[in-house]
């Protein structure tokens, strides 16, 4: 605990040496009990619009801030490979860099998934986590872009690593890929005297994301996230970012600020989802006839109607673009090429018994995957914490919620029935004996006698 008031004060000390400001209202506390490291504390009642700290530009952490930028040409490199290698560059400096007090305070290990072993990521064997580790892309990446630099500037990046300086530095970079996933925000400097509040963070606007920065914001990193409990938000200013209160915040309660952070889980959790992949729709829509499997799926590429995972969601409801898809995949070929190539009609995405039966059977699928059943995994998180493994129980509570999540729609496709007929057109004329009653099972009328 010494330890940990040493960096917090540390900390703070260089914050308010470098301009910050921090509210006498909120205090650093440890949360690692609950397995969320260190978090930010009301010490006070705090009112709404109260700002709860302000941390000045140059304090930020960004290919801006870094002396790197001066000596090194960044603009070869893309997306979060600018922050990274400055990251880099000033951790490795020491108590020579600038922010070293913050690289302090920061996490020196993780839980995500990328460190995980072999064996605890099989914990994971049929959730969506697996395909997005991205541990040898990553490295890949290090590999092509950035050890060329290193290794050509040893001046910039000293090492003791002697027998594989590679490895050392690979490890160097994926602590600093963790701490950008987990903790780096995407600052935008407002146009003229505006100001921002970018907690919309709309990735999808391409004009706003040529203005935005990917930034490591000091003390900003330190409030946690916990699904729908969010009682702050940033404000991107001029010449500072402001954290400020959204809601009364009462003495002892935890600051908590809405942010995508990766290697936790939150229980429970309203937004979780669960994938199919497009490649198991598409194996198993055209097992029983395949023919011309591969202009459909180029035609569904092209409409944007097949997708590398579709998404499920709580509450059960079966995906339209999923039934879509499924309906034009297992459309025989002559139907395929006069009705949609040719007469431009898209099936509707209304269910049938054809792709029902296909839905069911992918989603048995998917749930045989999981290494566990819902009961085997219930009396896995009954038991008390510490009695097994944080990353088993981590891996439990994530393939929990997606296994509810895919047995929901199931359920909603085992249910489903096809509509009645419609009744036949009446032709004035009435069956039966007059009196309501069926024909007899004798002689019909038309028969001979």
């Amino acid at each position: 605990m010494a330890e940990f008031e040493q960096v917090n004060t540390a900390f703070l000390a260089w914050l308010a040496a470098n301009g910050a400001t921090v509210s006498n209202s909120i205090a650093l506390q440890d949360y690692s009990a609950e397995s969320a490291g260190r978090g930010v504390i009301a010490v006070a009642d705090i009112n709404t619009d109260e700002e709860l700290f302000s941390i000045p530009r140059p304090l930020l952490l960004s290919p801006e801030t870094s002396e790197l930028a001066k000596k090194l040409d960044l603009t070869t490199l893309e997306g979060w490979n600018p922050l990274m290698i400055c990251m880099i560059y000033e951790y490795g400096r020491g108590a020579a860099s600038h922010w070293k007090p913050y690289f302090d305070i920061l996490p020196m290990e993780f839980s995500t998934p990328m460190f995980w072993s072999a064996e605890e990521l099989k914990e994971l064997a049929g959730t969506g986590v697996i395909d997005k580790i991205g541990r040898e892309e990553a490295e890949s990446i290090f590999k092509e872009k950035l050890w060329p630099l290193i290794s050509a500037h040893p001046d910039l990046f000293p090492t003791t690593e002697q027998q594989d300086k590679e490895a050392g530095f690979l490890n160097v970079f994926h602590r600093m890929g963790s701490l950008i996933m987990a903790y780096a925000f995407h600052d935008t400097l407002p146009d003229k005297d505006e100001d921002s509040d970018m907690d919309s963070d709309d990735e999808d606007d391409e004009e706003e994301e040529e203005k935005v920065n990917v930034s490591m914001v000091p003390m900003a990193d330190m409030l946690n996230h916990k699904t729908g409990h969010n009682n702050a938000r940033l404000f991107h200013e001029k010449d500072c970012l402001r954290m400020v209160a959204i809601k009364p915040i009462k003495n002892g309660q935890q600051i908590v600020y809405l942010l995508r952070k990766y290697g936790f889980v939150d229980v429970p959790n309203p937004n979780n989802i669960a994938e199919i992949s497009g490649e198991s729709v598409v194996a198993k829509c055209t097992a029983a006839d395949d023919n011309g499997k591969d202009e459909k799926v180029e035609f569904l590429l092209e409409q944007d109607g097949l997708e590398d995972f579709f998404i499920l969601e709580a509450g059960g409801e079966i995906p339209e673009e999923l039934i879509g898809c499924a309906k034009i995949l297992m459309m025989p070929i002559d139907e395929f090429k006069t009705t949609v190539i040719e007469g431009k009609k898209l099936p509707n995405t209304k269910l049938t018994v054809e792709v029902q039966k296909v839905l069911r059977e992918l989603l048995e699928v998917k749930l045989a995957e999981y290494p566990s059943s819902a009961k085997e995994d219930k009396a896995l998180l009954k038991q008390a914490t510490g009695t097994i493994p944080e990353r088993t129980r981590n891996a439990v509570v994530v393939r929990s919620g997606e296994r509810e999540i895919v047995q929901s729609v199931l359920d909603q496709v085992k249910k489903w029935r096809p509509p009645p007929p419609p009744p036949a057109a009446s032709t004035g004329k009435q069956k039966g004996n007059g009196k309501g009653q069926p024909p007899s099972k004798g002689k019909k009328p038309y028969q001979k006698k």
